[in-house]
Formats: C-alpha cells, sequence, structure tokens
C-alpha cells in the first residue's frame, strides 16, 4: 500500500551481508520517510547459497528490489530464518535504533550504519562474525510509484486492458522466446489456443534462470527448447501476446511484433520418423536369404574338416 505524499522525499537503503560463522548470506531493503523520519516499508531475505552475496548494493534501488522480490517468490531461500530476521529487524528499528539509523544514512555516515546493522544482526543469525556492505538512494514518492507502475505494467498492454483480454501482470509470467521454423512453422496469425509450440525460456532474469534449471532446460550450459501450450493469444495492433503453459503448470509470456512463423512441438517426433522407417520396412526375404548361407557355408567347412580327419585315420590303419 502506498504510505507517501506526492512530493515527499523517500530514503532507500540497500543492504547485503555475510555471516559466516553460520554460513549466511542475506538482503535488506528499507525505505525511511524523510516527513516522519521513520522507517515505512523493510524486505529482508536470507540464504545459505553464496549467489546471493553477488548483488551489489550499488545497483539502482529499483533493481536491487526487483532481486530481492525474485529471490523471496521463487523460494530460494532459508524460510525460518528469514522469517526471524525480517520480524527481528522490524521489531528493532521501529525503536529508537531506527530514528538512529535515519541520523546515520542523512549524514552518510556509512561506517556507523554498518555497524548499527551488523549489532542488530548478530541476534536473529547467532553469528558475531557478520560483514555488511550498504548504499543508499534518495528519490521522490511519485517517481517511487512510477517506476513500480512501470515495472508492473505487461508489455504492449494499456494500462486499462478490455474485457476478455490477459489482464495478469507481467510479473506473473515467466519470459519466453519463441523457436522460429520459417519454412514449415505455424504462421503466428494462424495460431490457436490448445496448439503446442516449442519455446526457450529466457534466463535474463533470476526467475528465469531458476526456472530453466527446475525444468531441465539447459543442457552443456546452453538452453534448450521445451513444449508449451498455448493458452492465451492477446494481439494489439501487430504485436502478439502469446501465454504458454509449460510442465507442471508453470506459465510463460513471449511478445512478437513480426509475422514469423513459429515452430510446432510435433516436428521434433516427425523427424525422427525417417530414421525409424527403415527398420520397419526390411523385406522378411532379405533376412531369410542371408541367414541360409551363412549356415551353407559353416556346414560345408565343417564337412570339409571332417572327411580330411577320417581319411587320415584311414591311412594310418592301413
Amino acid at each position: 500500500m502506498d504510505v507517501y505524499g506526492g512530493d515527499e522525499n523517500i530514503i532507500i537503503l540497500k543492504c547485503r551481508f555475510k555471516a559466516s560463522e553460520s554460513n549466511t548470506y542475506g538482503l535488506i531493503i528499507l525505505s525511511i520517510s524523510e516527513s516522519q523520519q521513520s522507517i515505512e516499508n523493510l524486505t529482508a531475505i536470507a540464504s545459505h547459497y553464496s549467489s546471493i552475496y553477488e548483488i551489489d548494493p550499488s545497483i539502482p534501488w529499483y533493481t536491487f528490489e526487483e532481486n530481492v522480490t525474485d529471490l523471496k517468490w521463487k523460494g530460494d531461500i532459508a524460510v525460518n530464518v528469514t522469517i526471524d530476521l525480517q520480524n527481528f529487524l522490524q521489531s528493532s528499528l521501529q525503536r529508537d535504533r531506527g530514528s538512529e539509523l535515519y541520523v546515520l544514512i542523512k549524514n552518510n555516515d556509512a561506517p556507523k550504519i554498518e555497524a548499527l546493522l551488523q549489532s542488530l544482526l548478530m541476534k536473529p543469525l547467532s553469528d558475531r562474525n557478520i560483514t555488511i556492505d550498504t548504499a543508499s538512494d534518495t528519490v521522490s514518492a511519485e517517481s517511487m510509484r512510477e517506476v513500480r507502475a512501470e515495472r508492473n505494467r505487461p508489455r504492449g498492454r494499456s494500462s486499462s486492458p478490455p474485457s476478455g483480454s490477459v489482464r495478469k501482470e507481467a510479473g506473473a509470467y515467466i519470459d519466453l522466446d519463441l523457436l522460429l521454423a520459417p519454412v514449415s512453422g505455424i504462421p503466428i496469425f494462424d495460431l490457436k489456443v490448445g496448439d503446442k509450440i516449442m519455446v526457450k525460456i529466457s534466463g535474463t532474469t533470476s526467475k528465469g534462470r531458476h526456472y530453466i534449471d527446475l525444468l531441465g532446460a539447459r543442457v552443456d550450459g546452453s538452453v534448450i527448447p521445451v513444449p508449451g501450450e498455448v493458452t492465451k493469444i492477446d494481439k494489439q495492433e501487430n504485436e502478439y501476446a502469446i501465454i504458454c503453459k509449460l510442465e507442471g503448470g508453470i506459465f510463460g509470456r513471449a511478445v512478437e511484433a513480426e509475422k514469423v512463423k513459429l515452430k510446432k512441438y510435433d516436428e521434433l517426433f516427425t523427424q525422427k520418423e525417417p530414421q525409424e522407417i527403415p527398420l520397419a520396412e526390411v523385406q522378411p526375404g532379405e533376412s531369410k536369404g542371408r541367414f541360409p548361407l551363412f549356415v551353407l557355408v559353416v556346414g560345408g567347412l565343417m564337412f570339409t574338416v571332417l572327411l580330411i580327419f577320417i581319411l587320415m585315420w584311414i591311412y594310418n590303419v592301413l
């Protein structure tokens, strides 16, 4: 819920931490109202995967916030630690510590900001060896709303979609890339709900990379196509937004402005048929013709050897 006035300035603090003894890594983002000089919103996540520590607080606040949201959404976090951390920080910073943090940020006193956060994190993480990096941005409440609205707005859509169109936000889907087949593919304008096409999951976001690995769509470091069932086709002027259902009930969205031809799922199977047909078309007479010839040759050799032994035996007896 939006709690800020239109002209108010918001201070956003971004933080990453590493607790060496407990092998815990995490991110914190909080916003402070300048007029109230109090923390209005705070999100913290913790994980035992070190990759989370690669997210640098110096990146823009909206990119940092999106990373935190993606990691929390896909569940790649230590849930119990995250809950304890979130609750403890919210409780602690609602008191005098919140005002103290505001003053330190306004004074741009990074060492004291990090020392304050270290003292707060020791208890929920049960770890005294904590490394912290922070950075802060100051933005207007209006620009914050605009950035979030733009990020949540589906691509190629108006702000008020008509009845019957795709109403879910773009964030509800994973991004897909269409697989093209210029010669044998199905034209995008002939595509129907229920058709199965080949798509690639985009790996440009952490959410996309998560589902690439979840569906086993990465081989030797390369993303491979997966089948998707078309569930919705939304056309806006010359742009198509195609919603596909992937394995496991996962939904993805692809946007295409060109009149391309798409690779159908069935094509992967029809390509294998010519390799299988010759095995089924071998004539019975061919296999039977080879088998008696082999028997005759082997039988003739055995008869010759036996005849030689008989002749040698007769010669020795006489």
